[in-house]
């Protein structure tokens, strides 16, 4: 009889805790062979994620935390995927890395034309792309991803699960490695305040949302929310820090356009982390549909069931990594949800 597979066997009695080190584990031998050129000389990572949603400023938070502690520096430069192109005339010497996530294909076009106009412009240079899920439904785009990487000769492709990382052994002429979603880089999280209300409903309301209709009966406690609003004021009060920062440290090097770019992406990405973790951290069990609610409640070690997006997502990534614990569930659809959350509540008032 075959052993399973560590990464998918089923382990209904893990802890969250048990989880996280693991995928921490799989992210470091993942990157290990990039690991000695990041150390070894400034480096980008580029694609900063200057956009509400909670989820990619986990991962950006992810891969600063894992640069910081393994490569011993953080970039030298950063970018949003619509700077002006003469930004990239700084890049410093070392390796350019891409931000991870959900947008490697044609779902979110304008990232992938991004980061194809970045291999073109550098061929033969290092680039790597952190852990990201391929999504293609044109086939002239696919076609068009694949000549861009043959003709740039030098790139890595890390993907978070095994359909992605099928797919680009096909198609890509590159080196590919499974990798987990960097958000599990950040380690367990402090809840900061004690529920409120029984379920929170998190659900997408964007172009992956797979909808369908709530179940009559639902509680009208339960509330319905997305998590893709700034608070009011969050860039002029973070831009405003960068700037009084910068000249409060008295450091030369803060004061350069390079560093105060990263320092305000990270204000913003922590910010926006910041909100997600209080509205999630204010339900006893929350219902998604959205990828990093998983993730980011798993880190909170809050109990949860997940449906899956429009192209199944979030099911290829907990199928690639085991993902599953002892709080966590996944549903087939938001009726079988609803009645997992009540098991829950259930159980735990009893």
């Amino acid at each position: 009889m075959q052993a399973a597979d560590p990464l998918t066997a089923p382990a209904p009695s893990v802890t969250h805790r048990e989880v996280i080190f693991r995928l921490q584990a799989a992210i470091d031998a993942a990157l290990a062979p990039v690991l000695p050129a990041l150390a070894a000389e400034p480096f980008a990572l580029l694609d900063f994620p200057d956009h509400a949603n909670v989820g990619d400023s986990a991962i950006w938070l992810g891969e600063l935390a894992w640069l910081t502690r393994n490569a011993g520096r953080a970039p030298a430069l950063t970018c949003r995927f619509d700077d002006p192109a003469d930004r990239l005339d700084r890049l410093p010497p070392g390796p350019i890395l891409l931000h991870g996530g959900g947008n490697f294909g044609d779902v979110w076009p304008q990232h992938q034309l991004f980061r194809e106009a970045v291999l073109a412009r550098f061929p033969g240079r290092p680039v790597v792309q952190m852990p990201q899920s391929i999504h293609y439904a044109d086939a002239a785009a696919l076609a068009r991803t694949a000549r861009v990487i043959e003709r740039h000769g030098a790139f890595t492709l890390l993907v978070r699960d095994r359909p992605s990382l099928e797919l680009a052994r096909r198609h890509f002429p590159c080196e590919a490695r499974l990798c987990p979603d960097m958000a599990f880089a950040l380690g367990e999280l402090p809840r900061p305040a004690a529920p409120d209300l029984d379920v929170l409903r998190l659900l997408r309301t964007d172009r992956e949302a797979v909808g369908g209709p709530a179940p009559a009966d639902l509680p009208a406690d339960w509330p319905v929310e997305d998590w893709l609003t700034d608070d009011p004021g969050l860039y002029r009060a973070a831009l405003r820090r960068t700037r009084l920062g910068a000249v409060l440290s008295l450091d030369p090097r803060r004061l350069g356009r390079a560093a105060r770019g990263l320092d305000l992406a990270n204000r913003l990405a922590r910010a926006r982390l910041g909100r997600g973790v209080a509205q999630l951290s204010r339900a006893r069990f929350v219902i998604t549909d959205r990828l990093h609610v998983h993730v980011v409640a798993t880190l909170l070690g809050l109990p949860h069931a997940f449906l899956d997006n429009s192209y199944g997502k979030i099911g290829r990534f907990a199928d690639s990594f085991g993902t599953g614990w002892n709080g966590c569930s996944r549903a087939a659809s938001l009726a079988e949800a609803v009645a997992v959350a009540r098991r829950h509540l259930a159980i735990a008032g009893g």
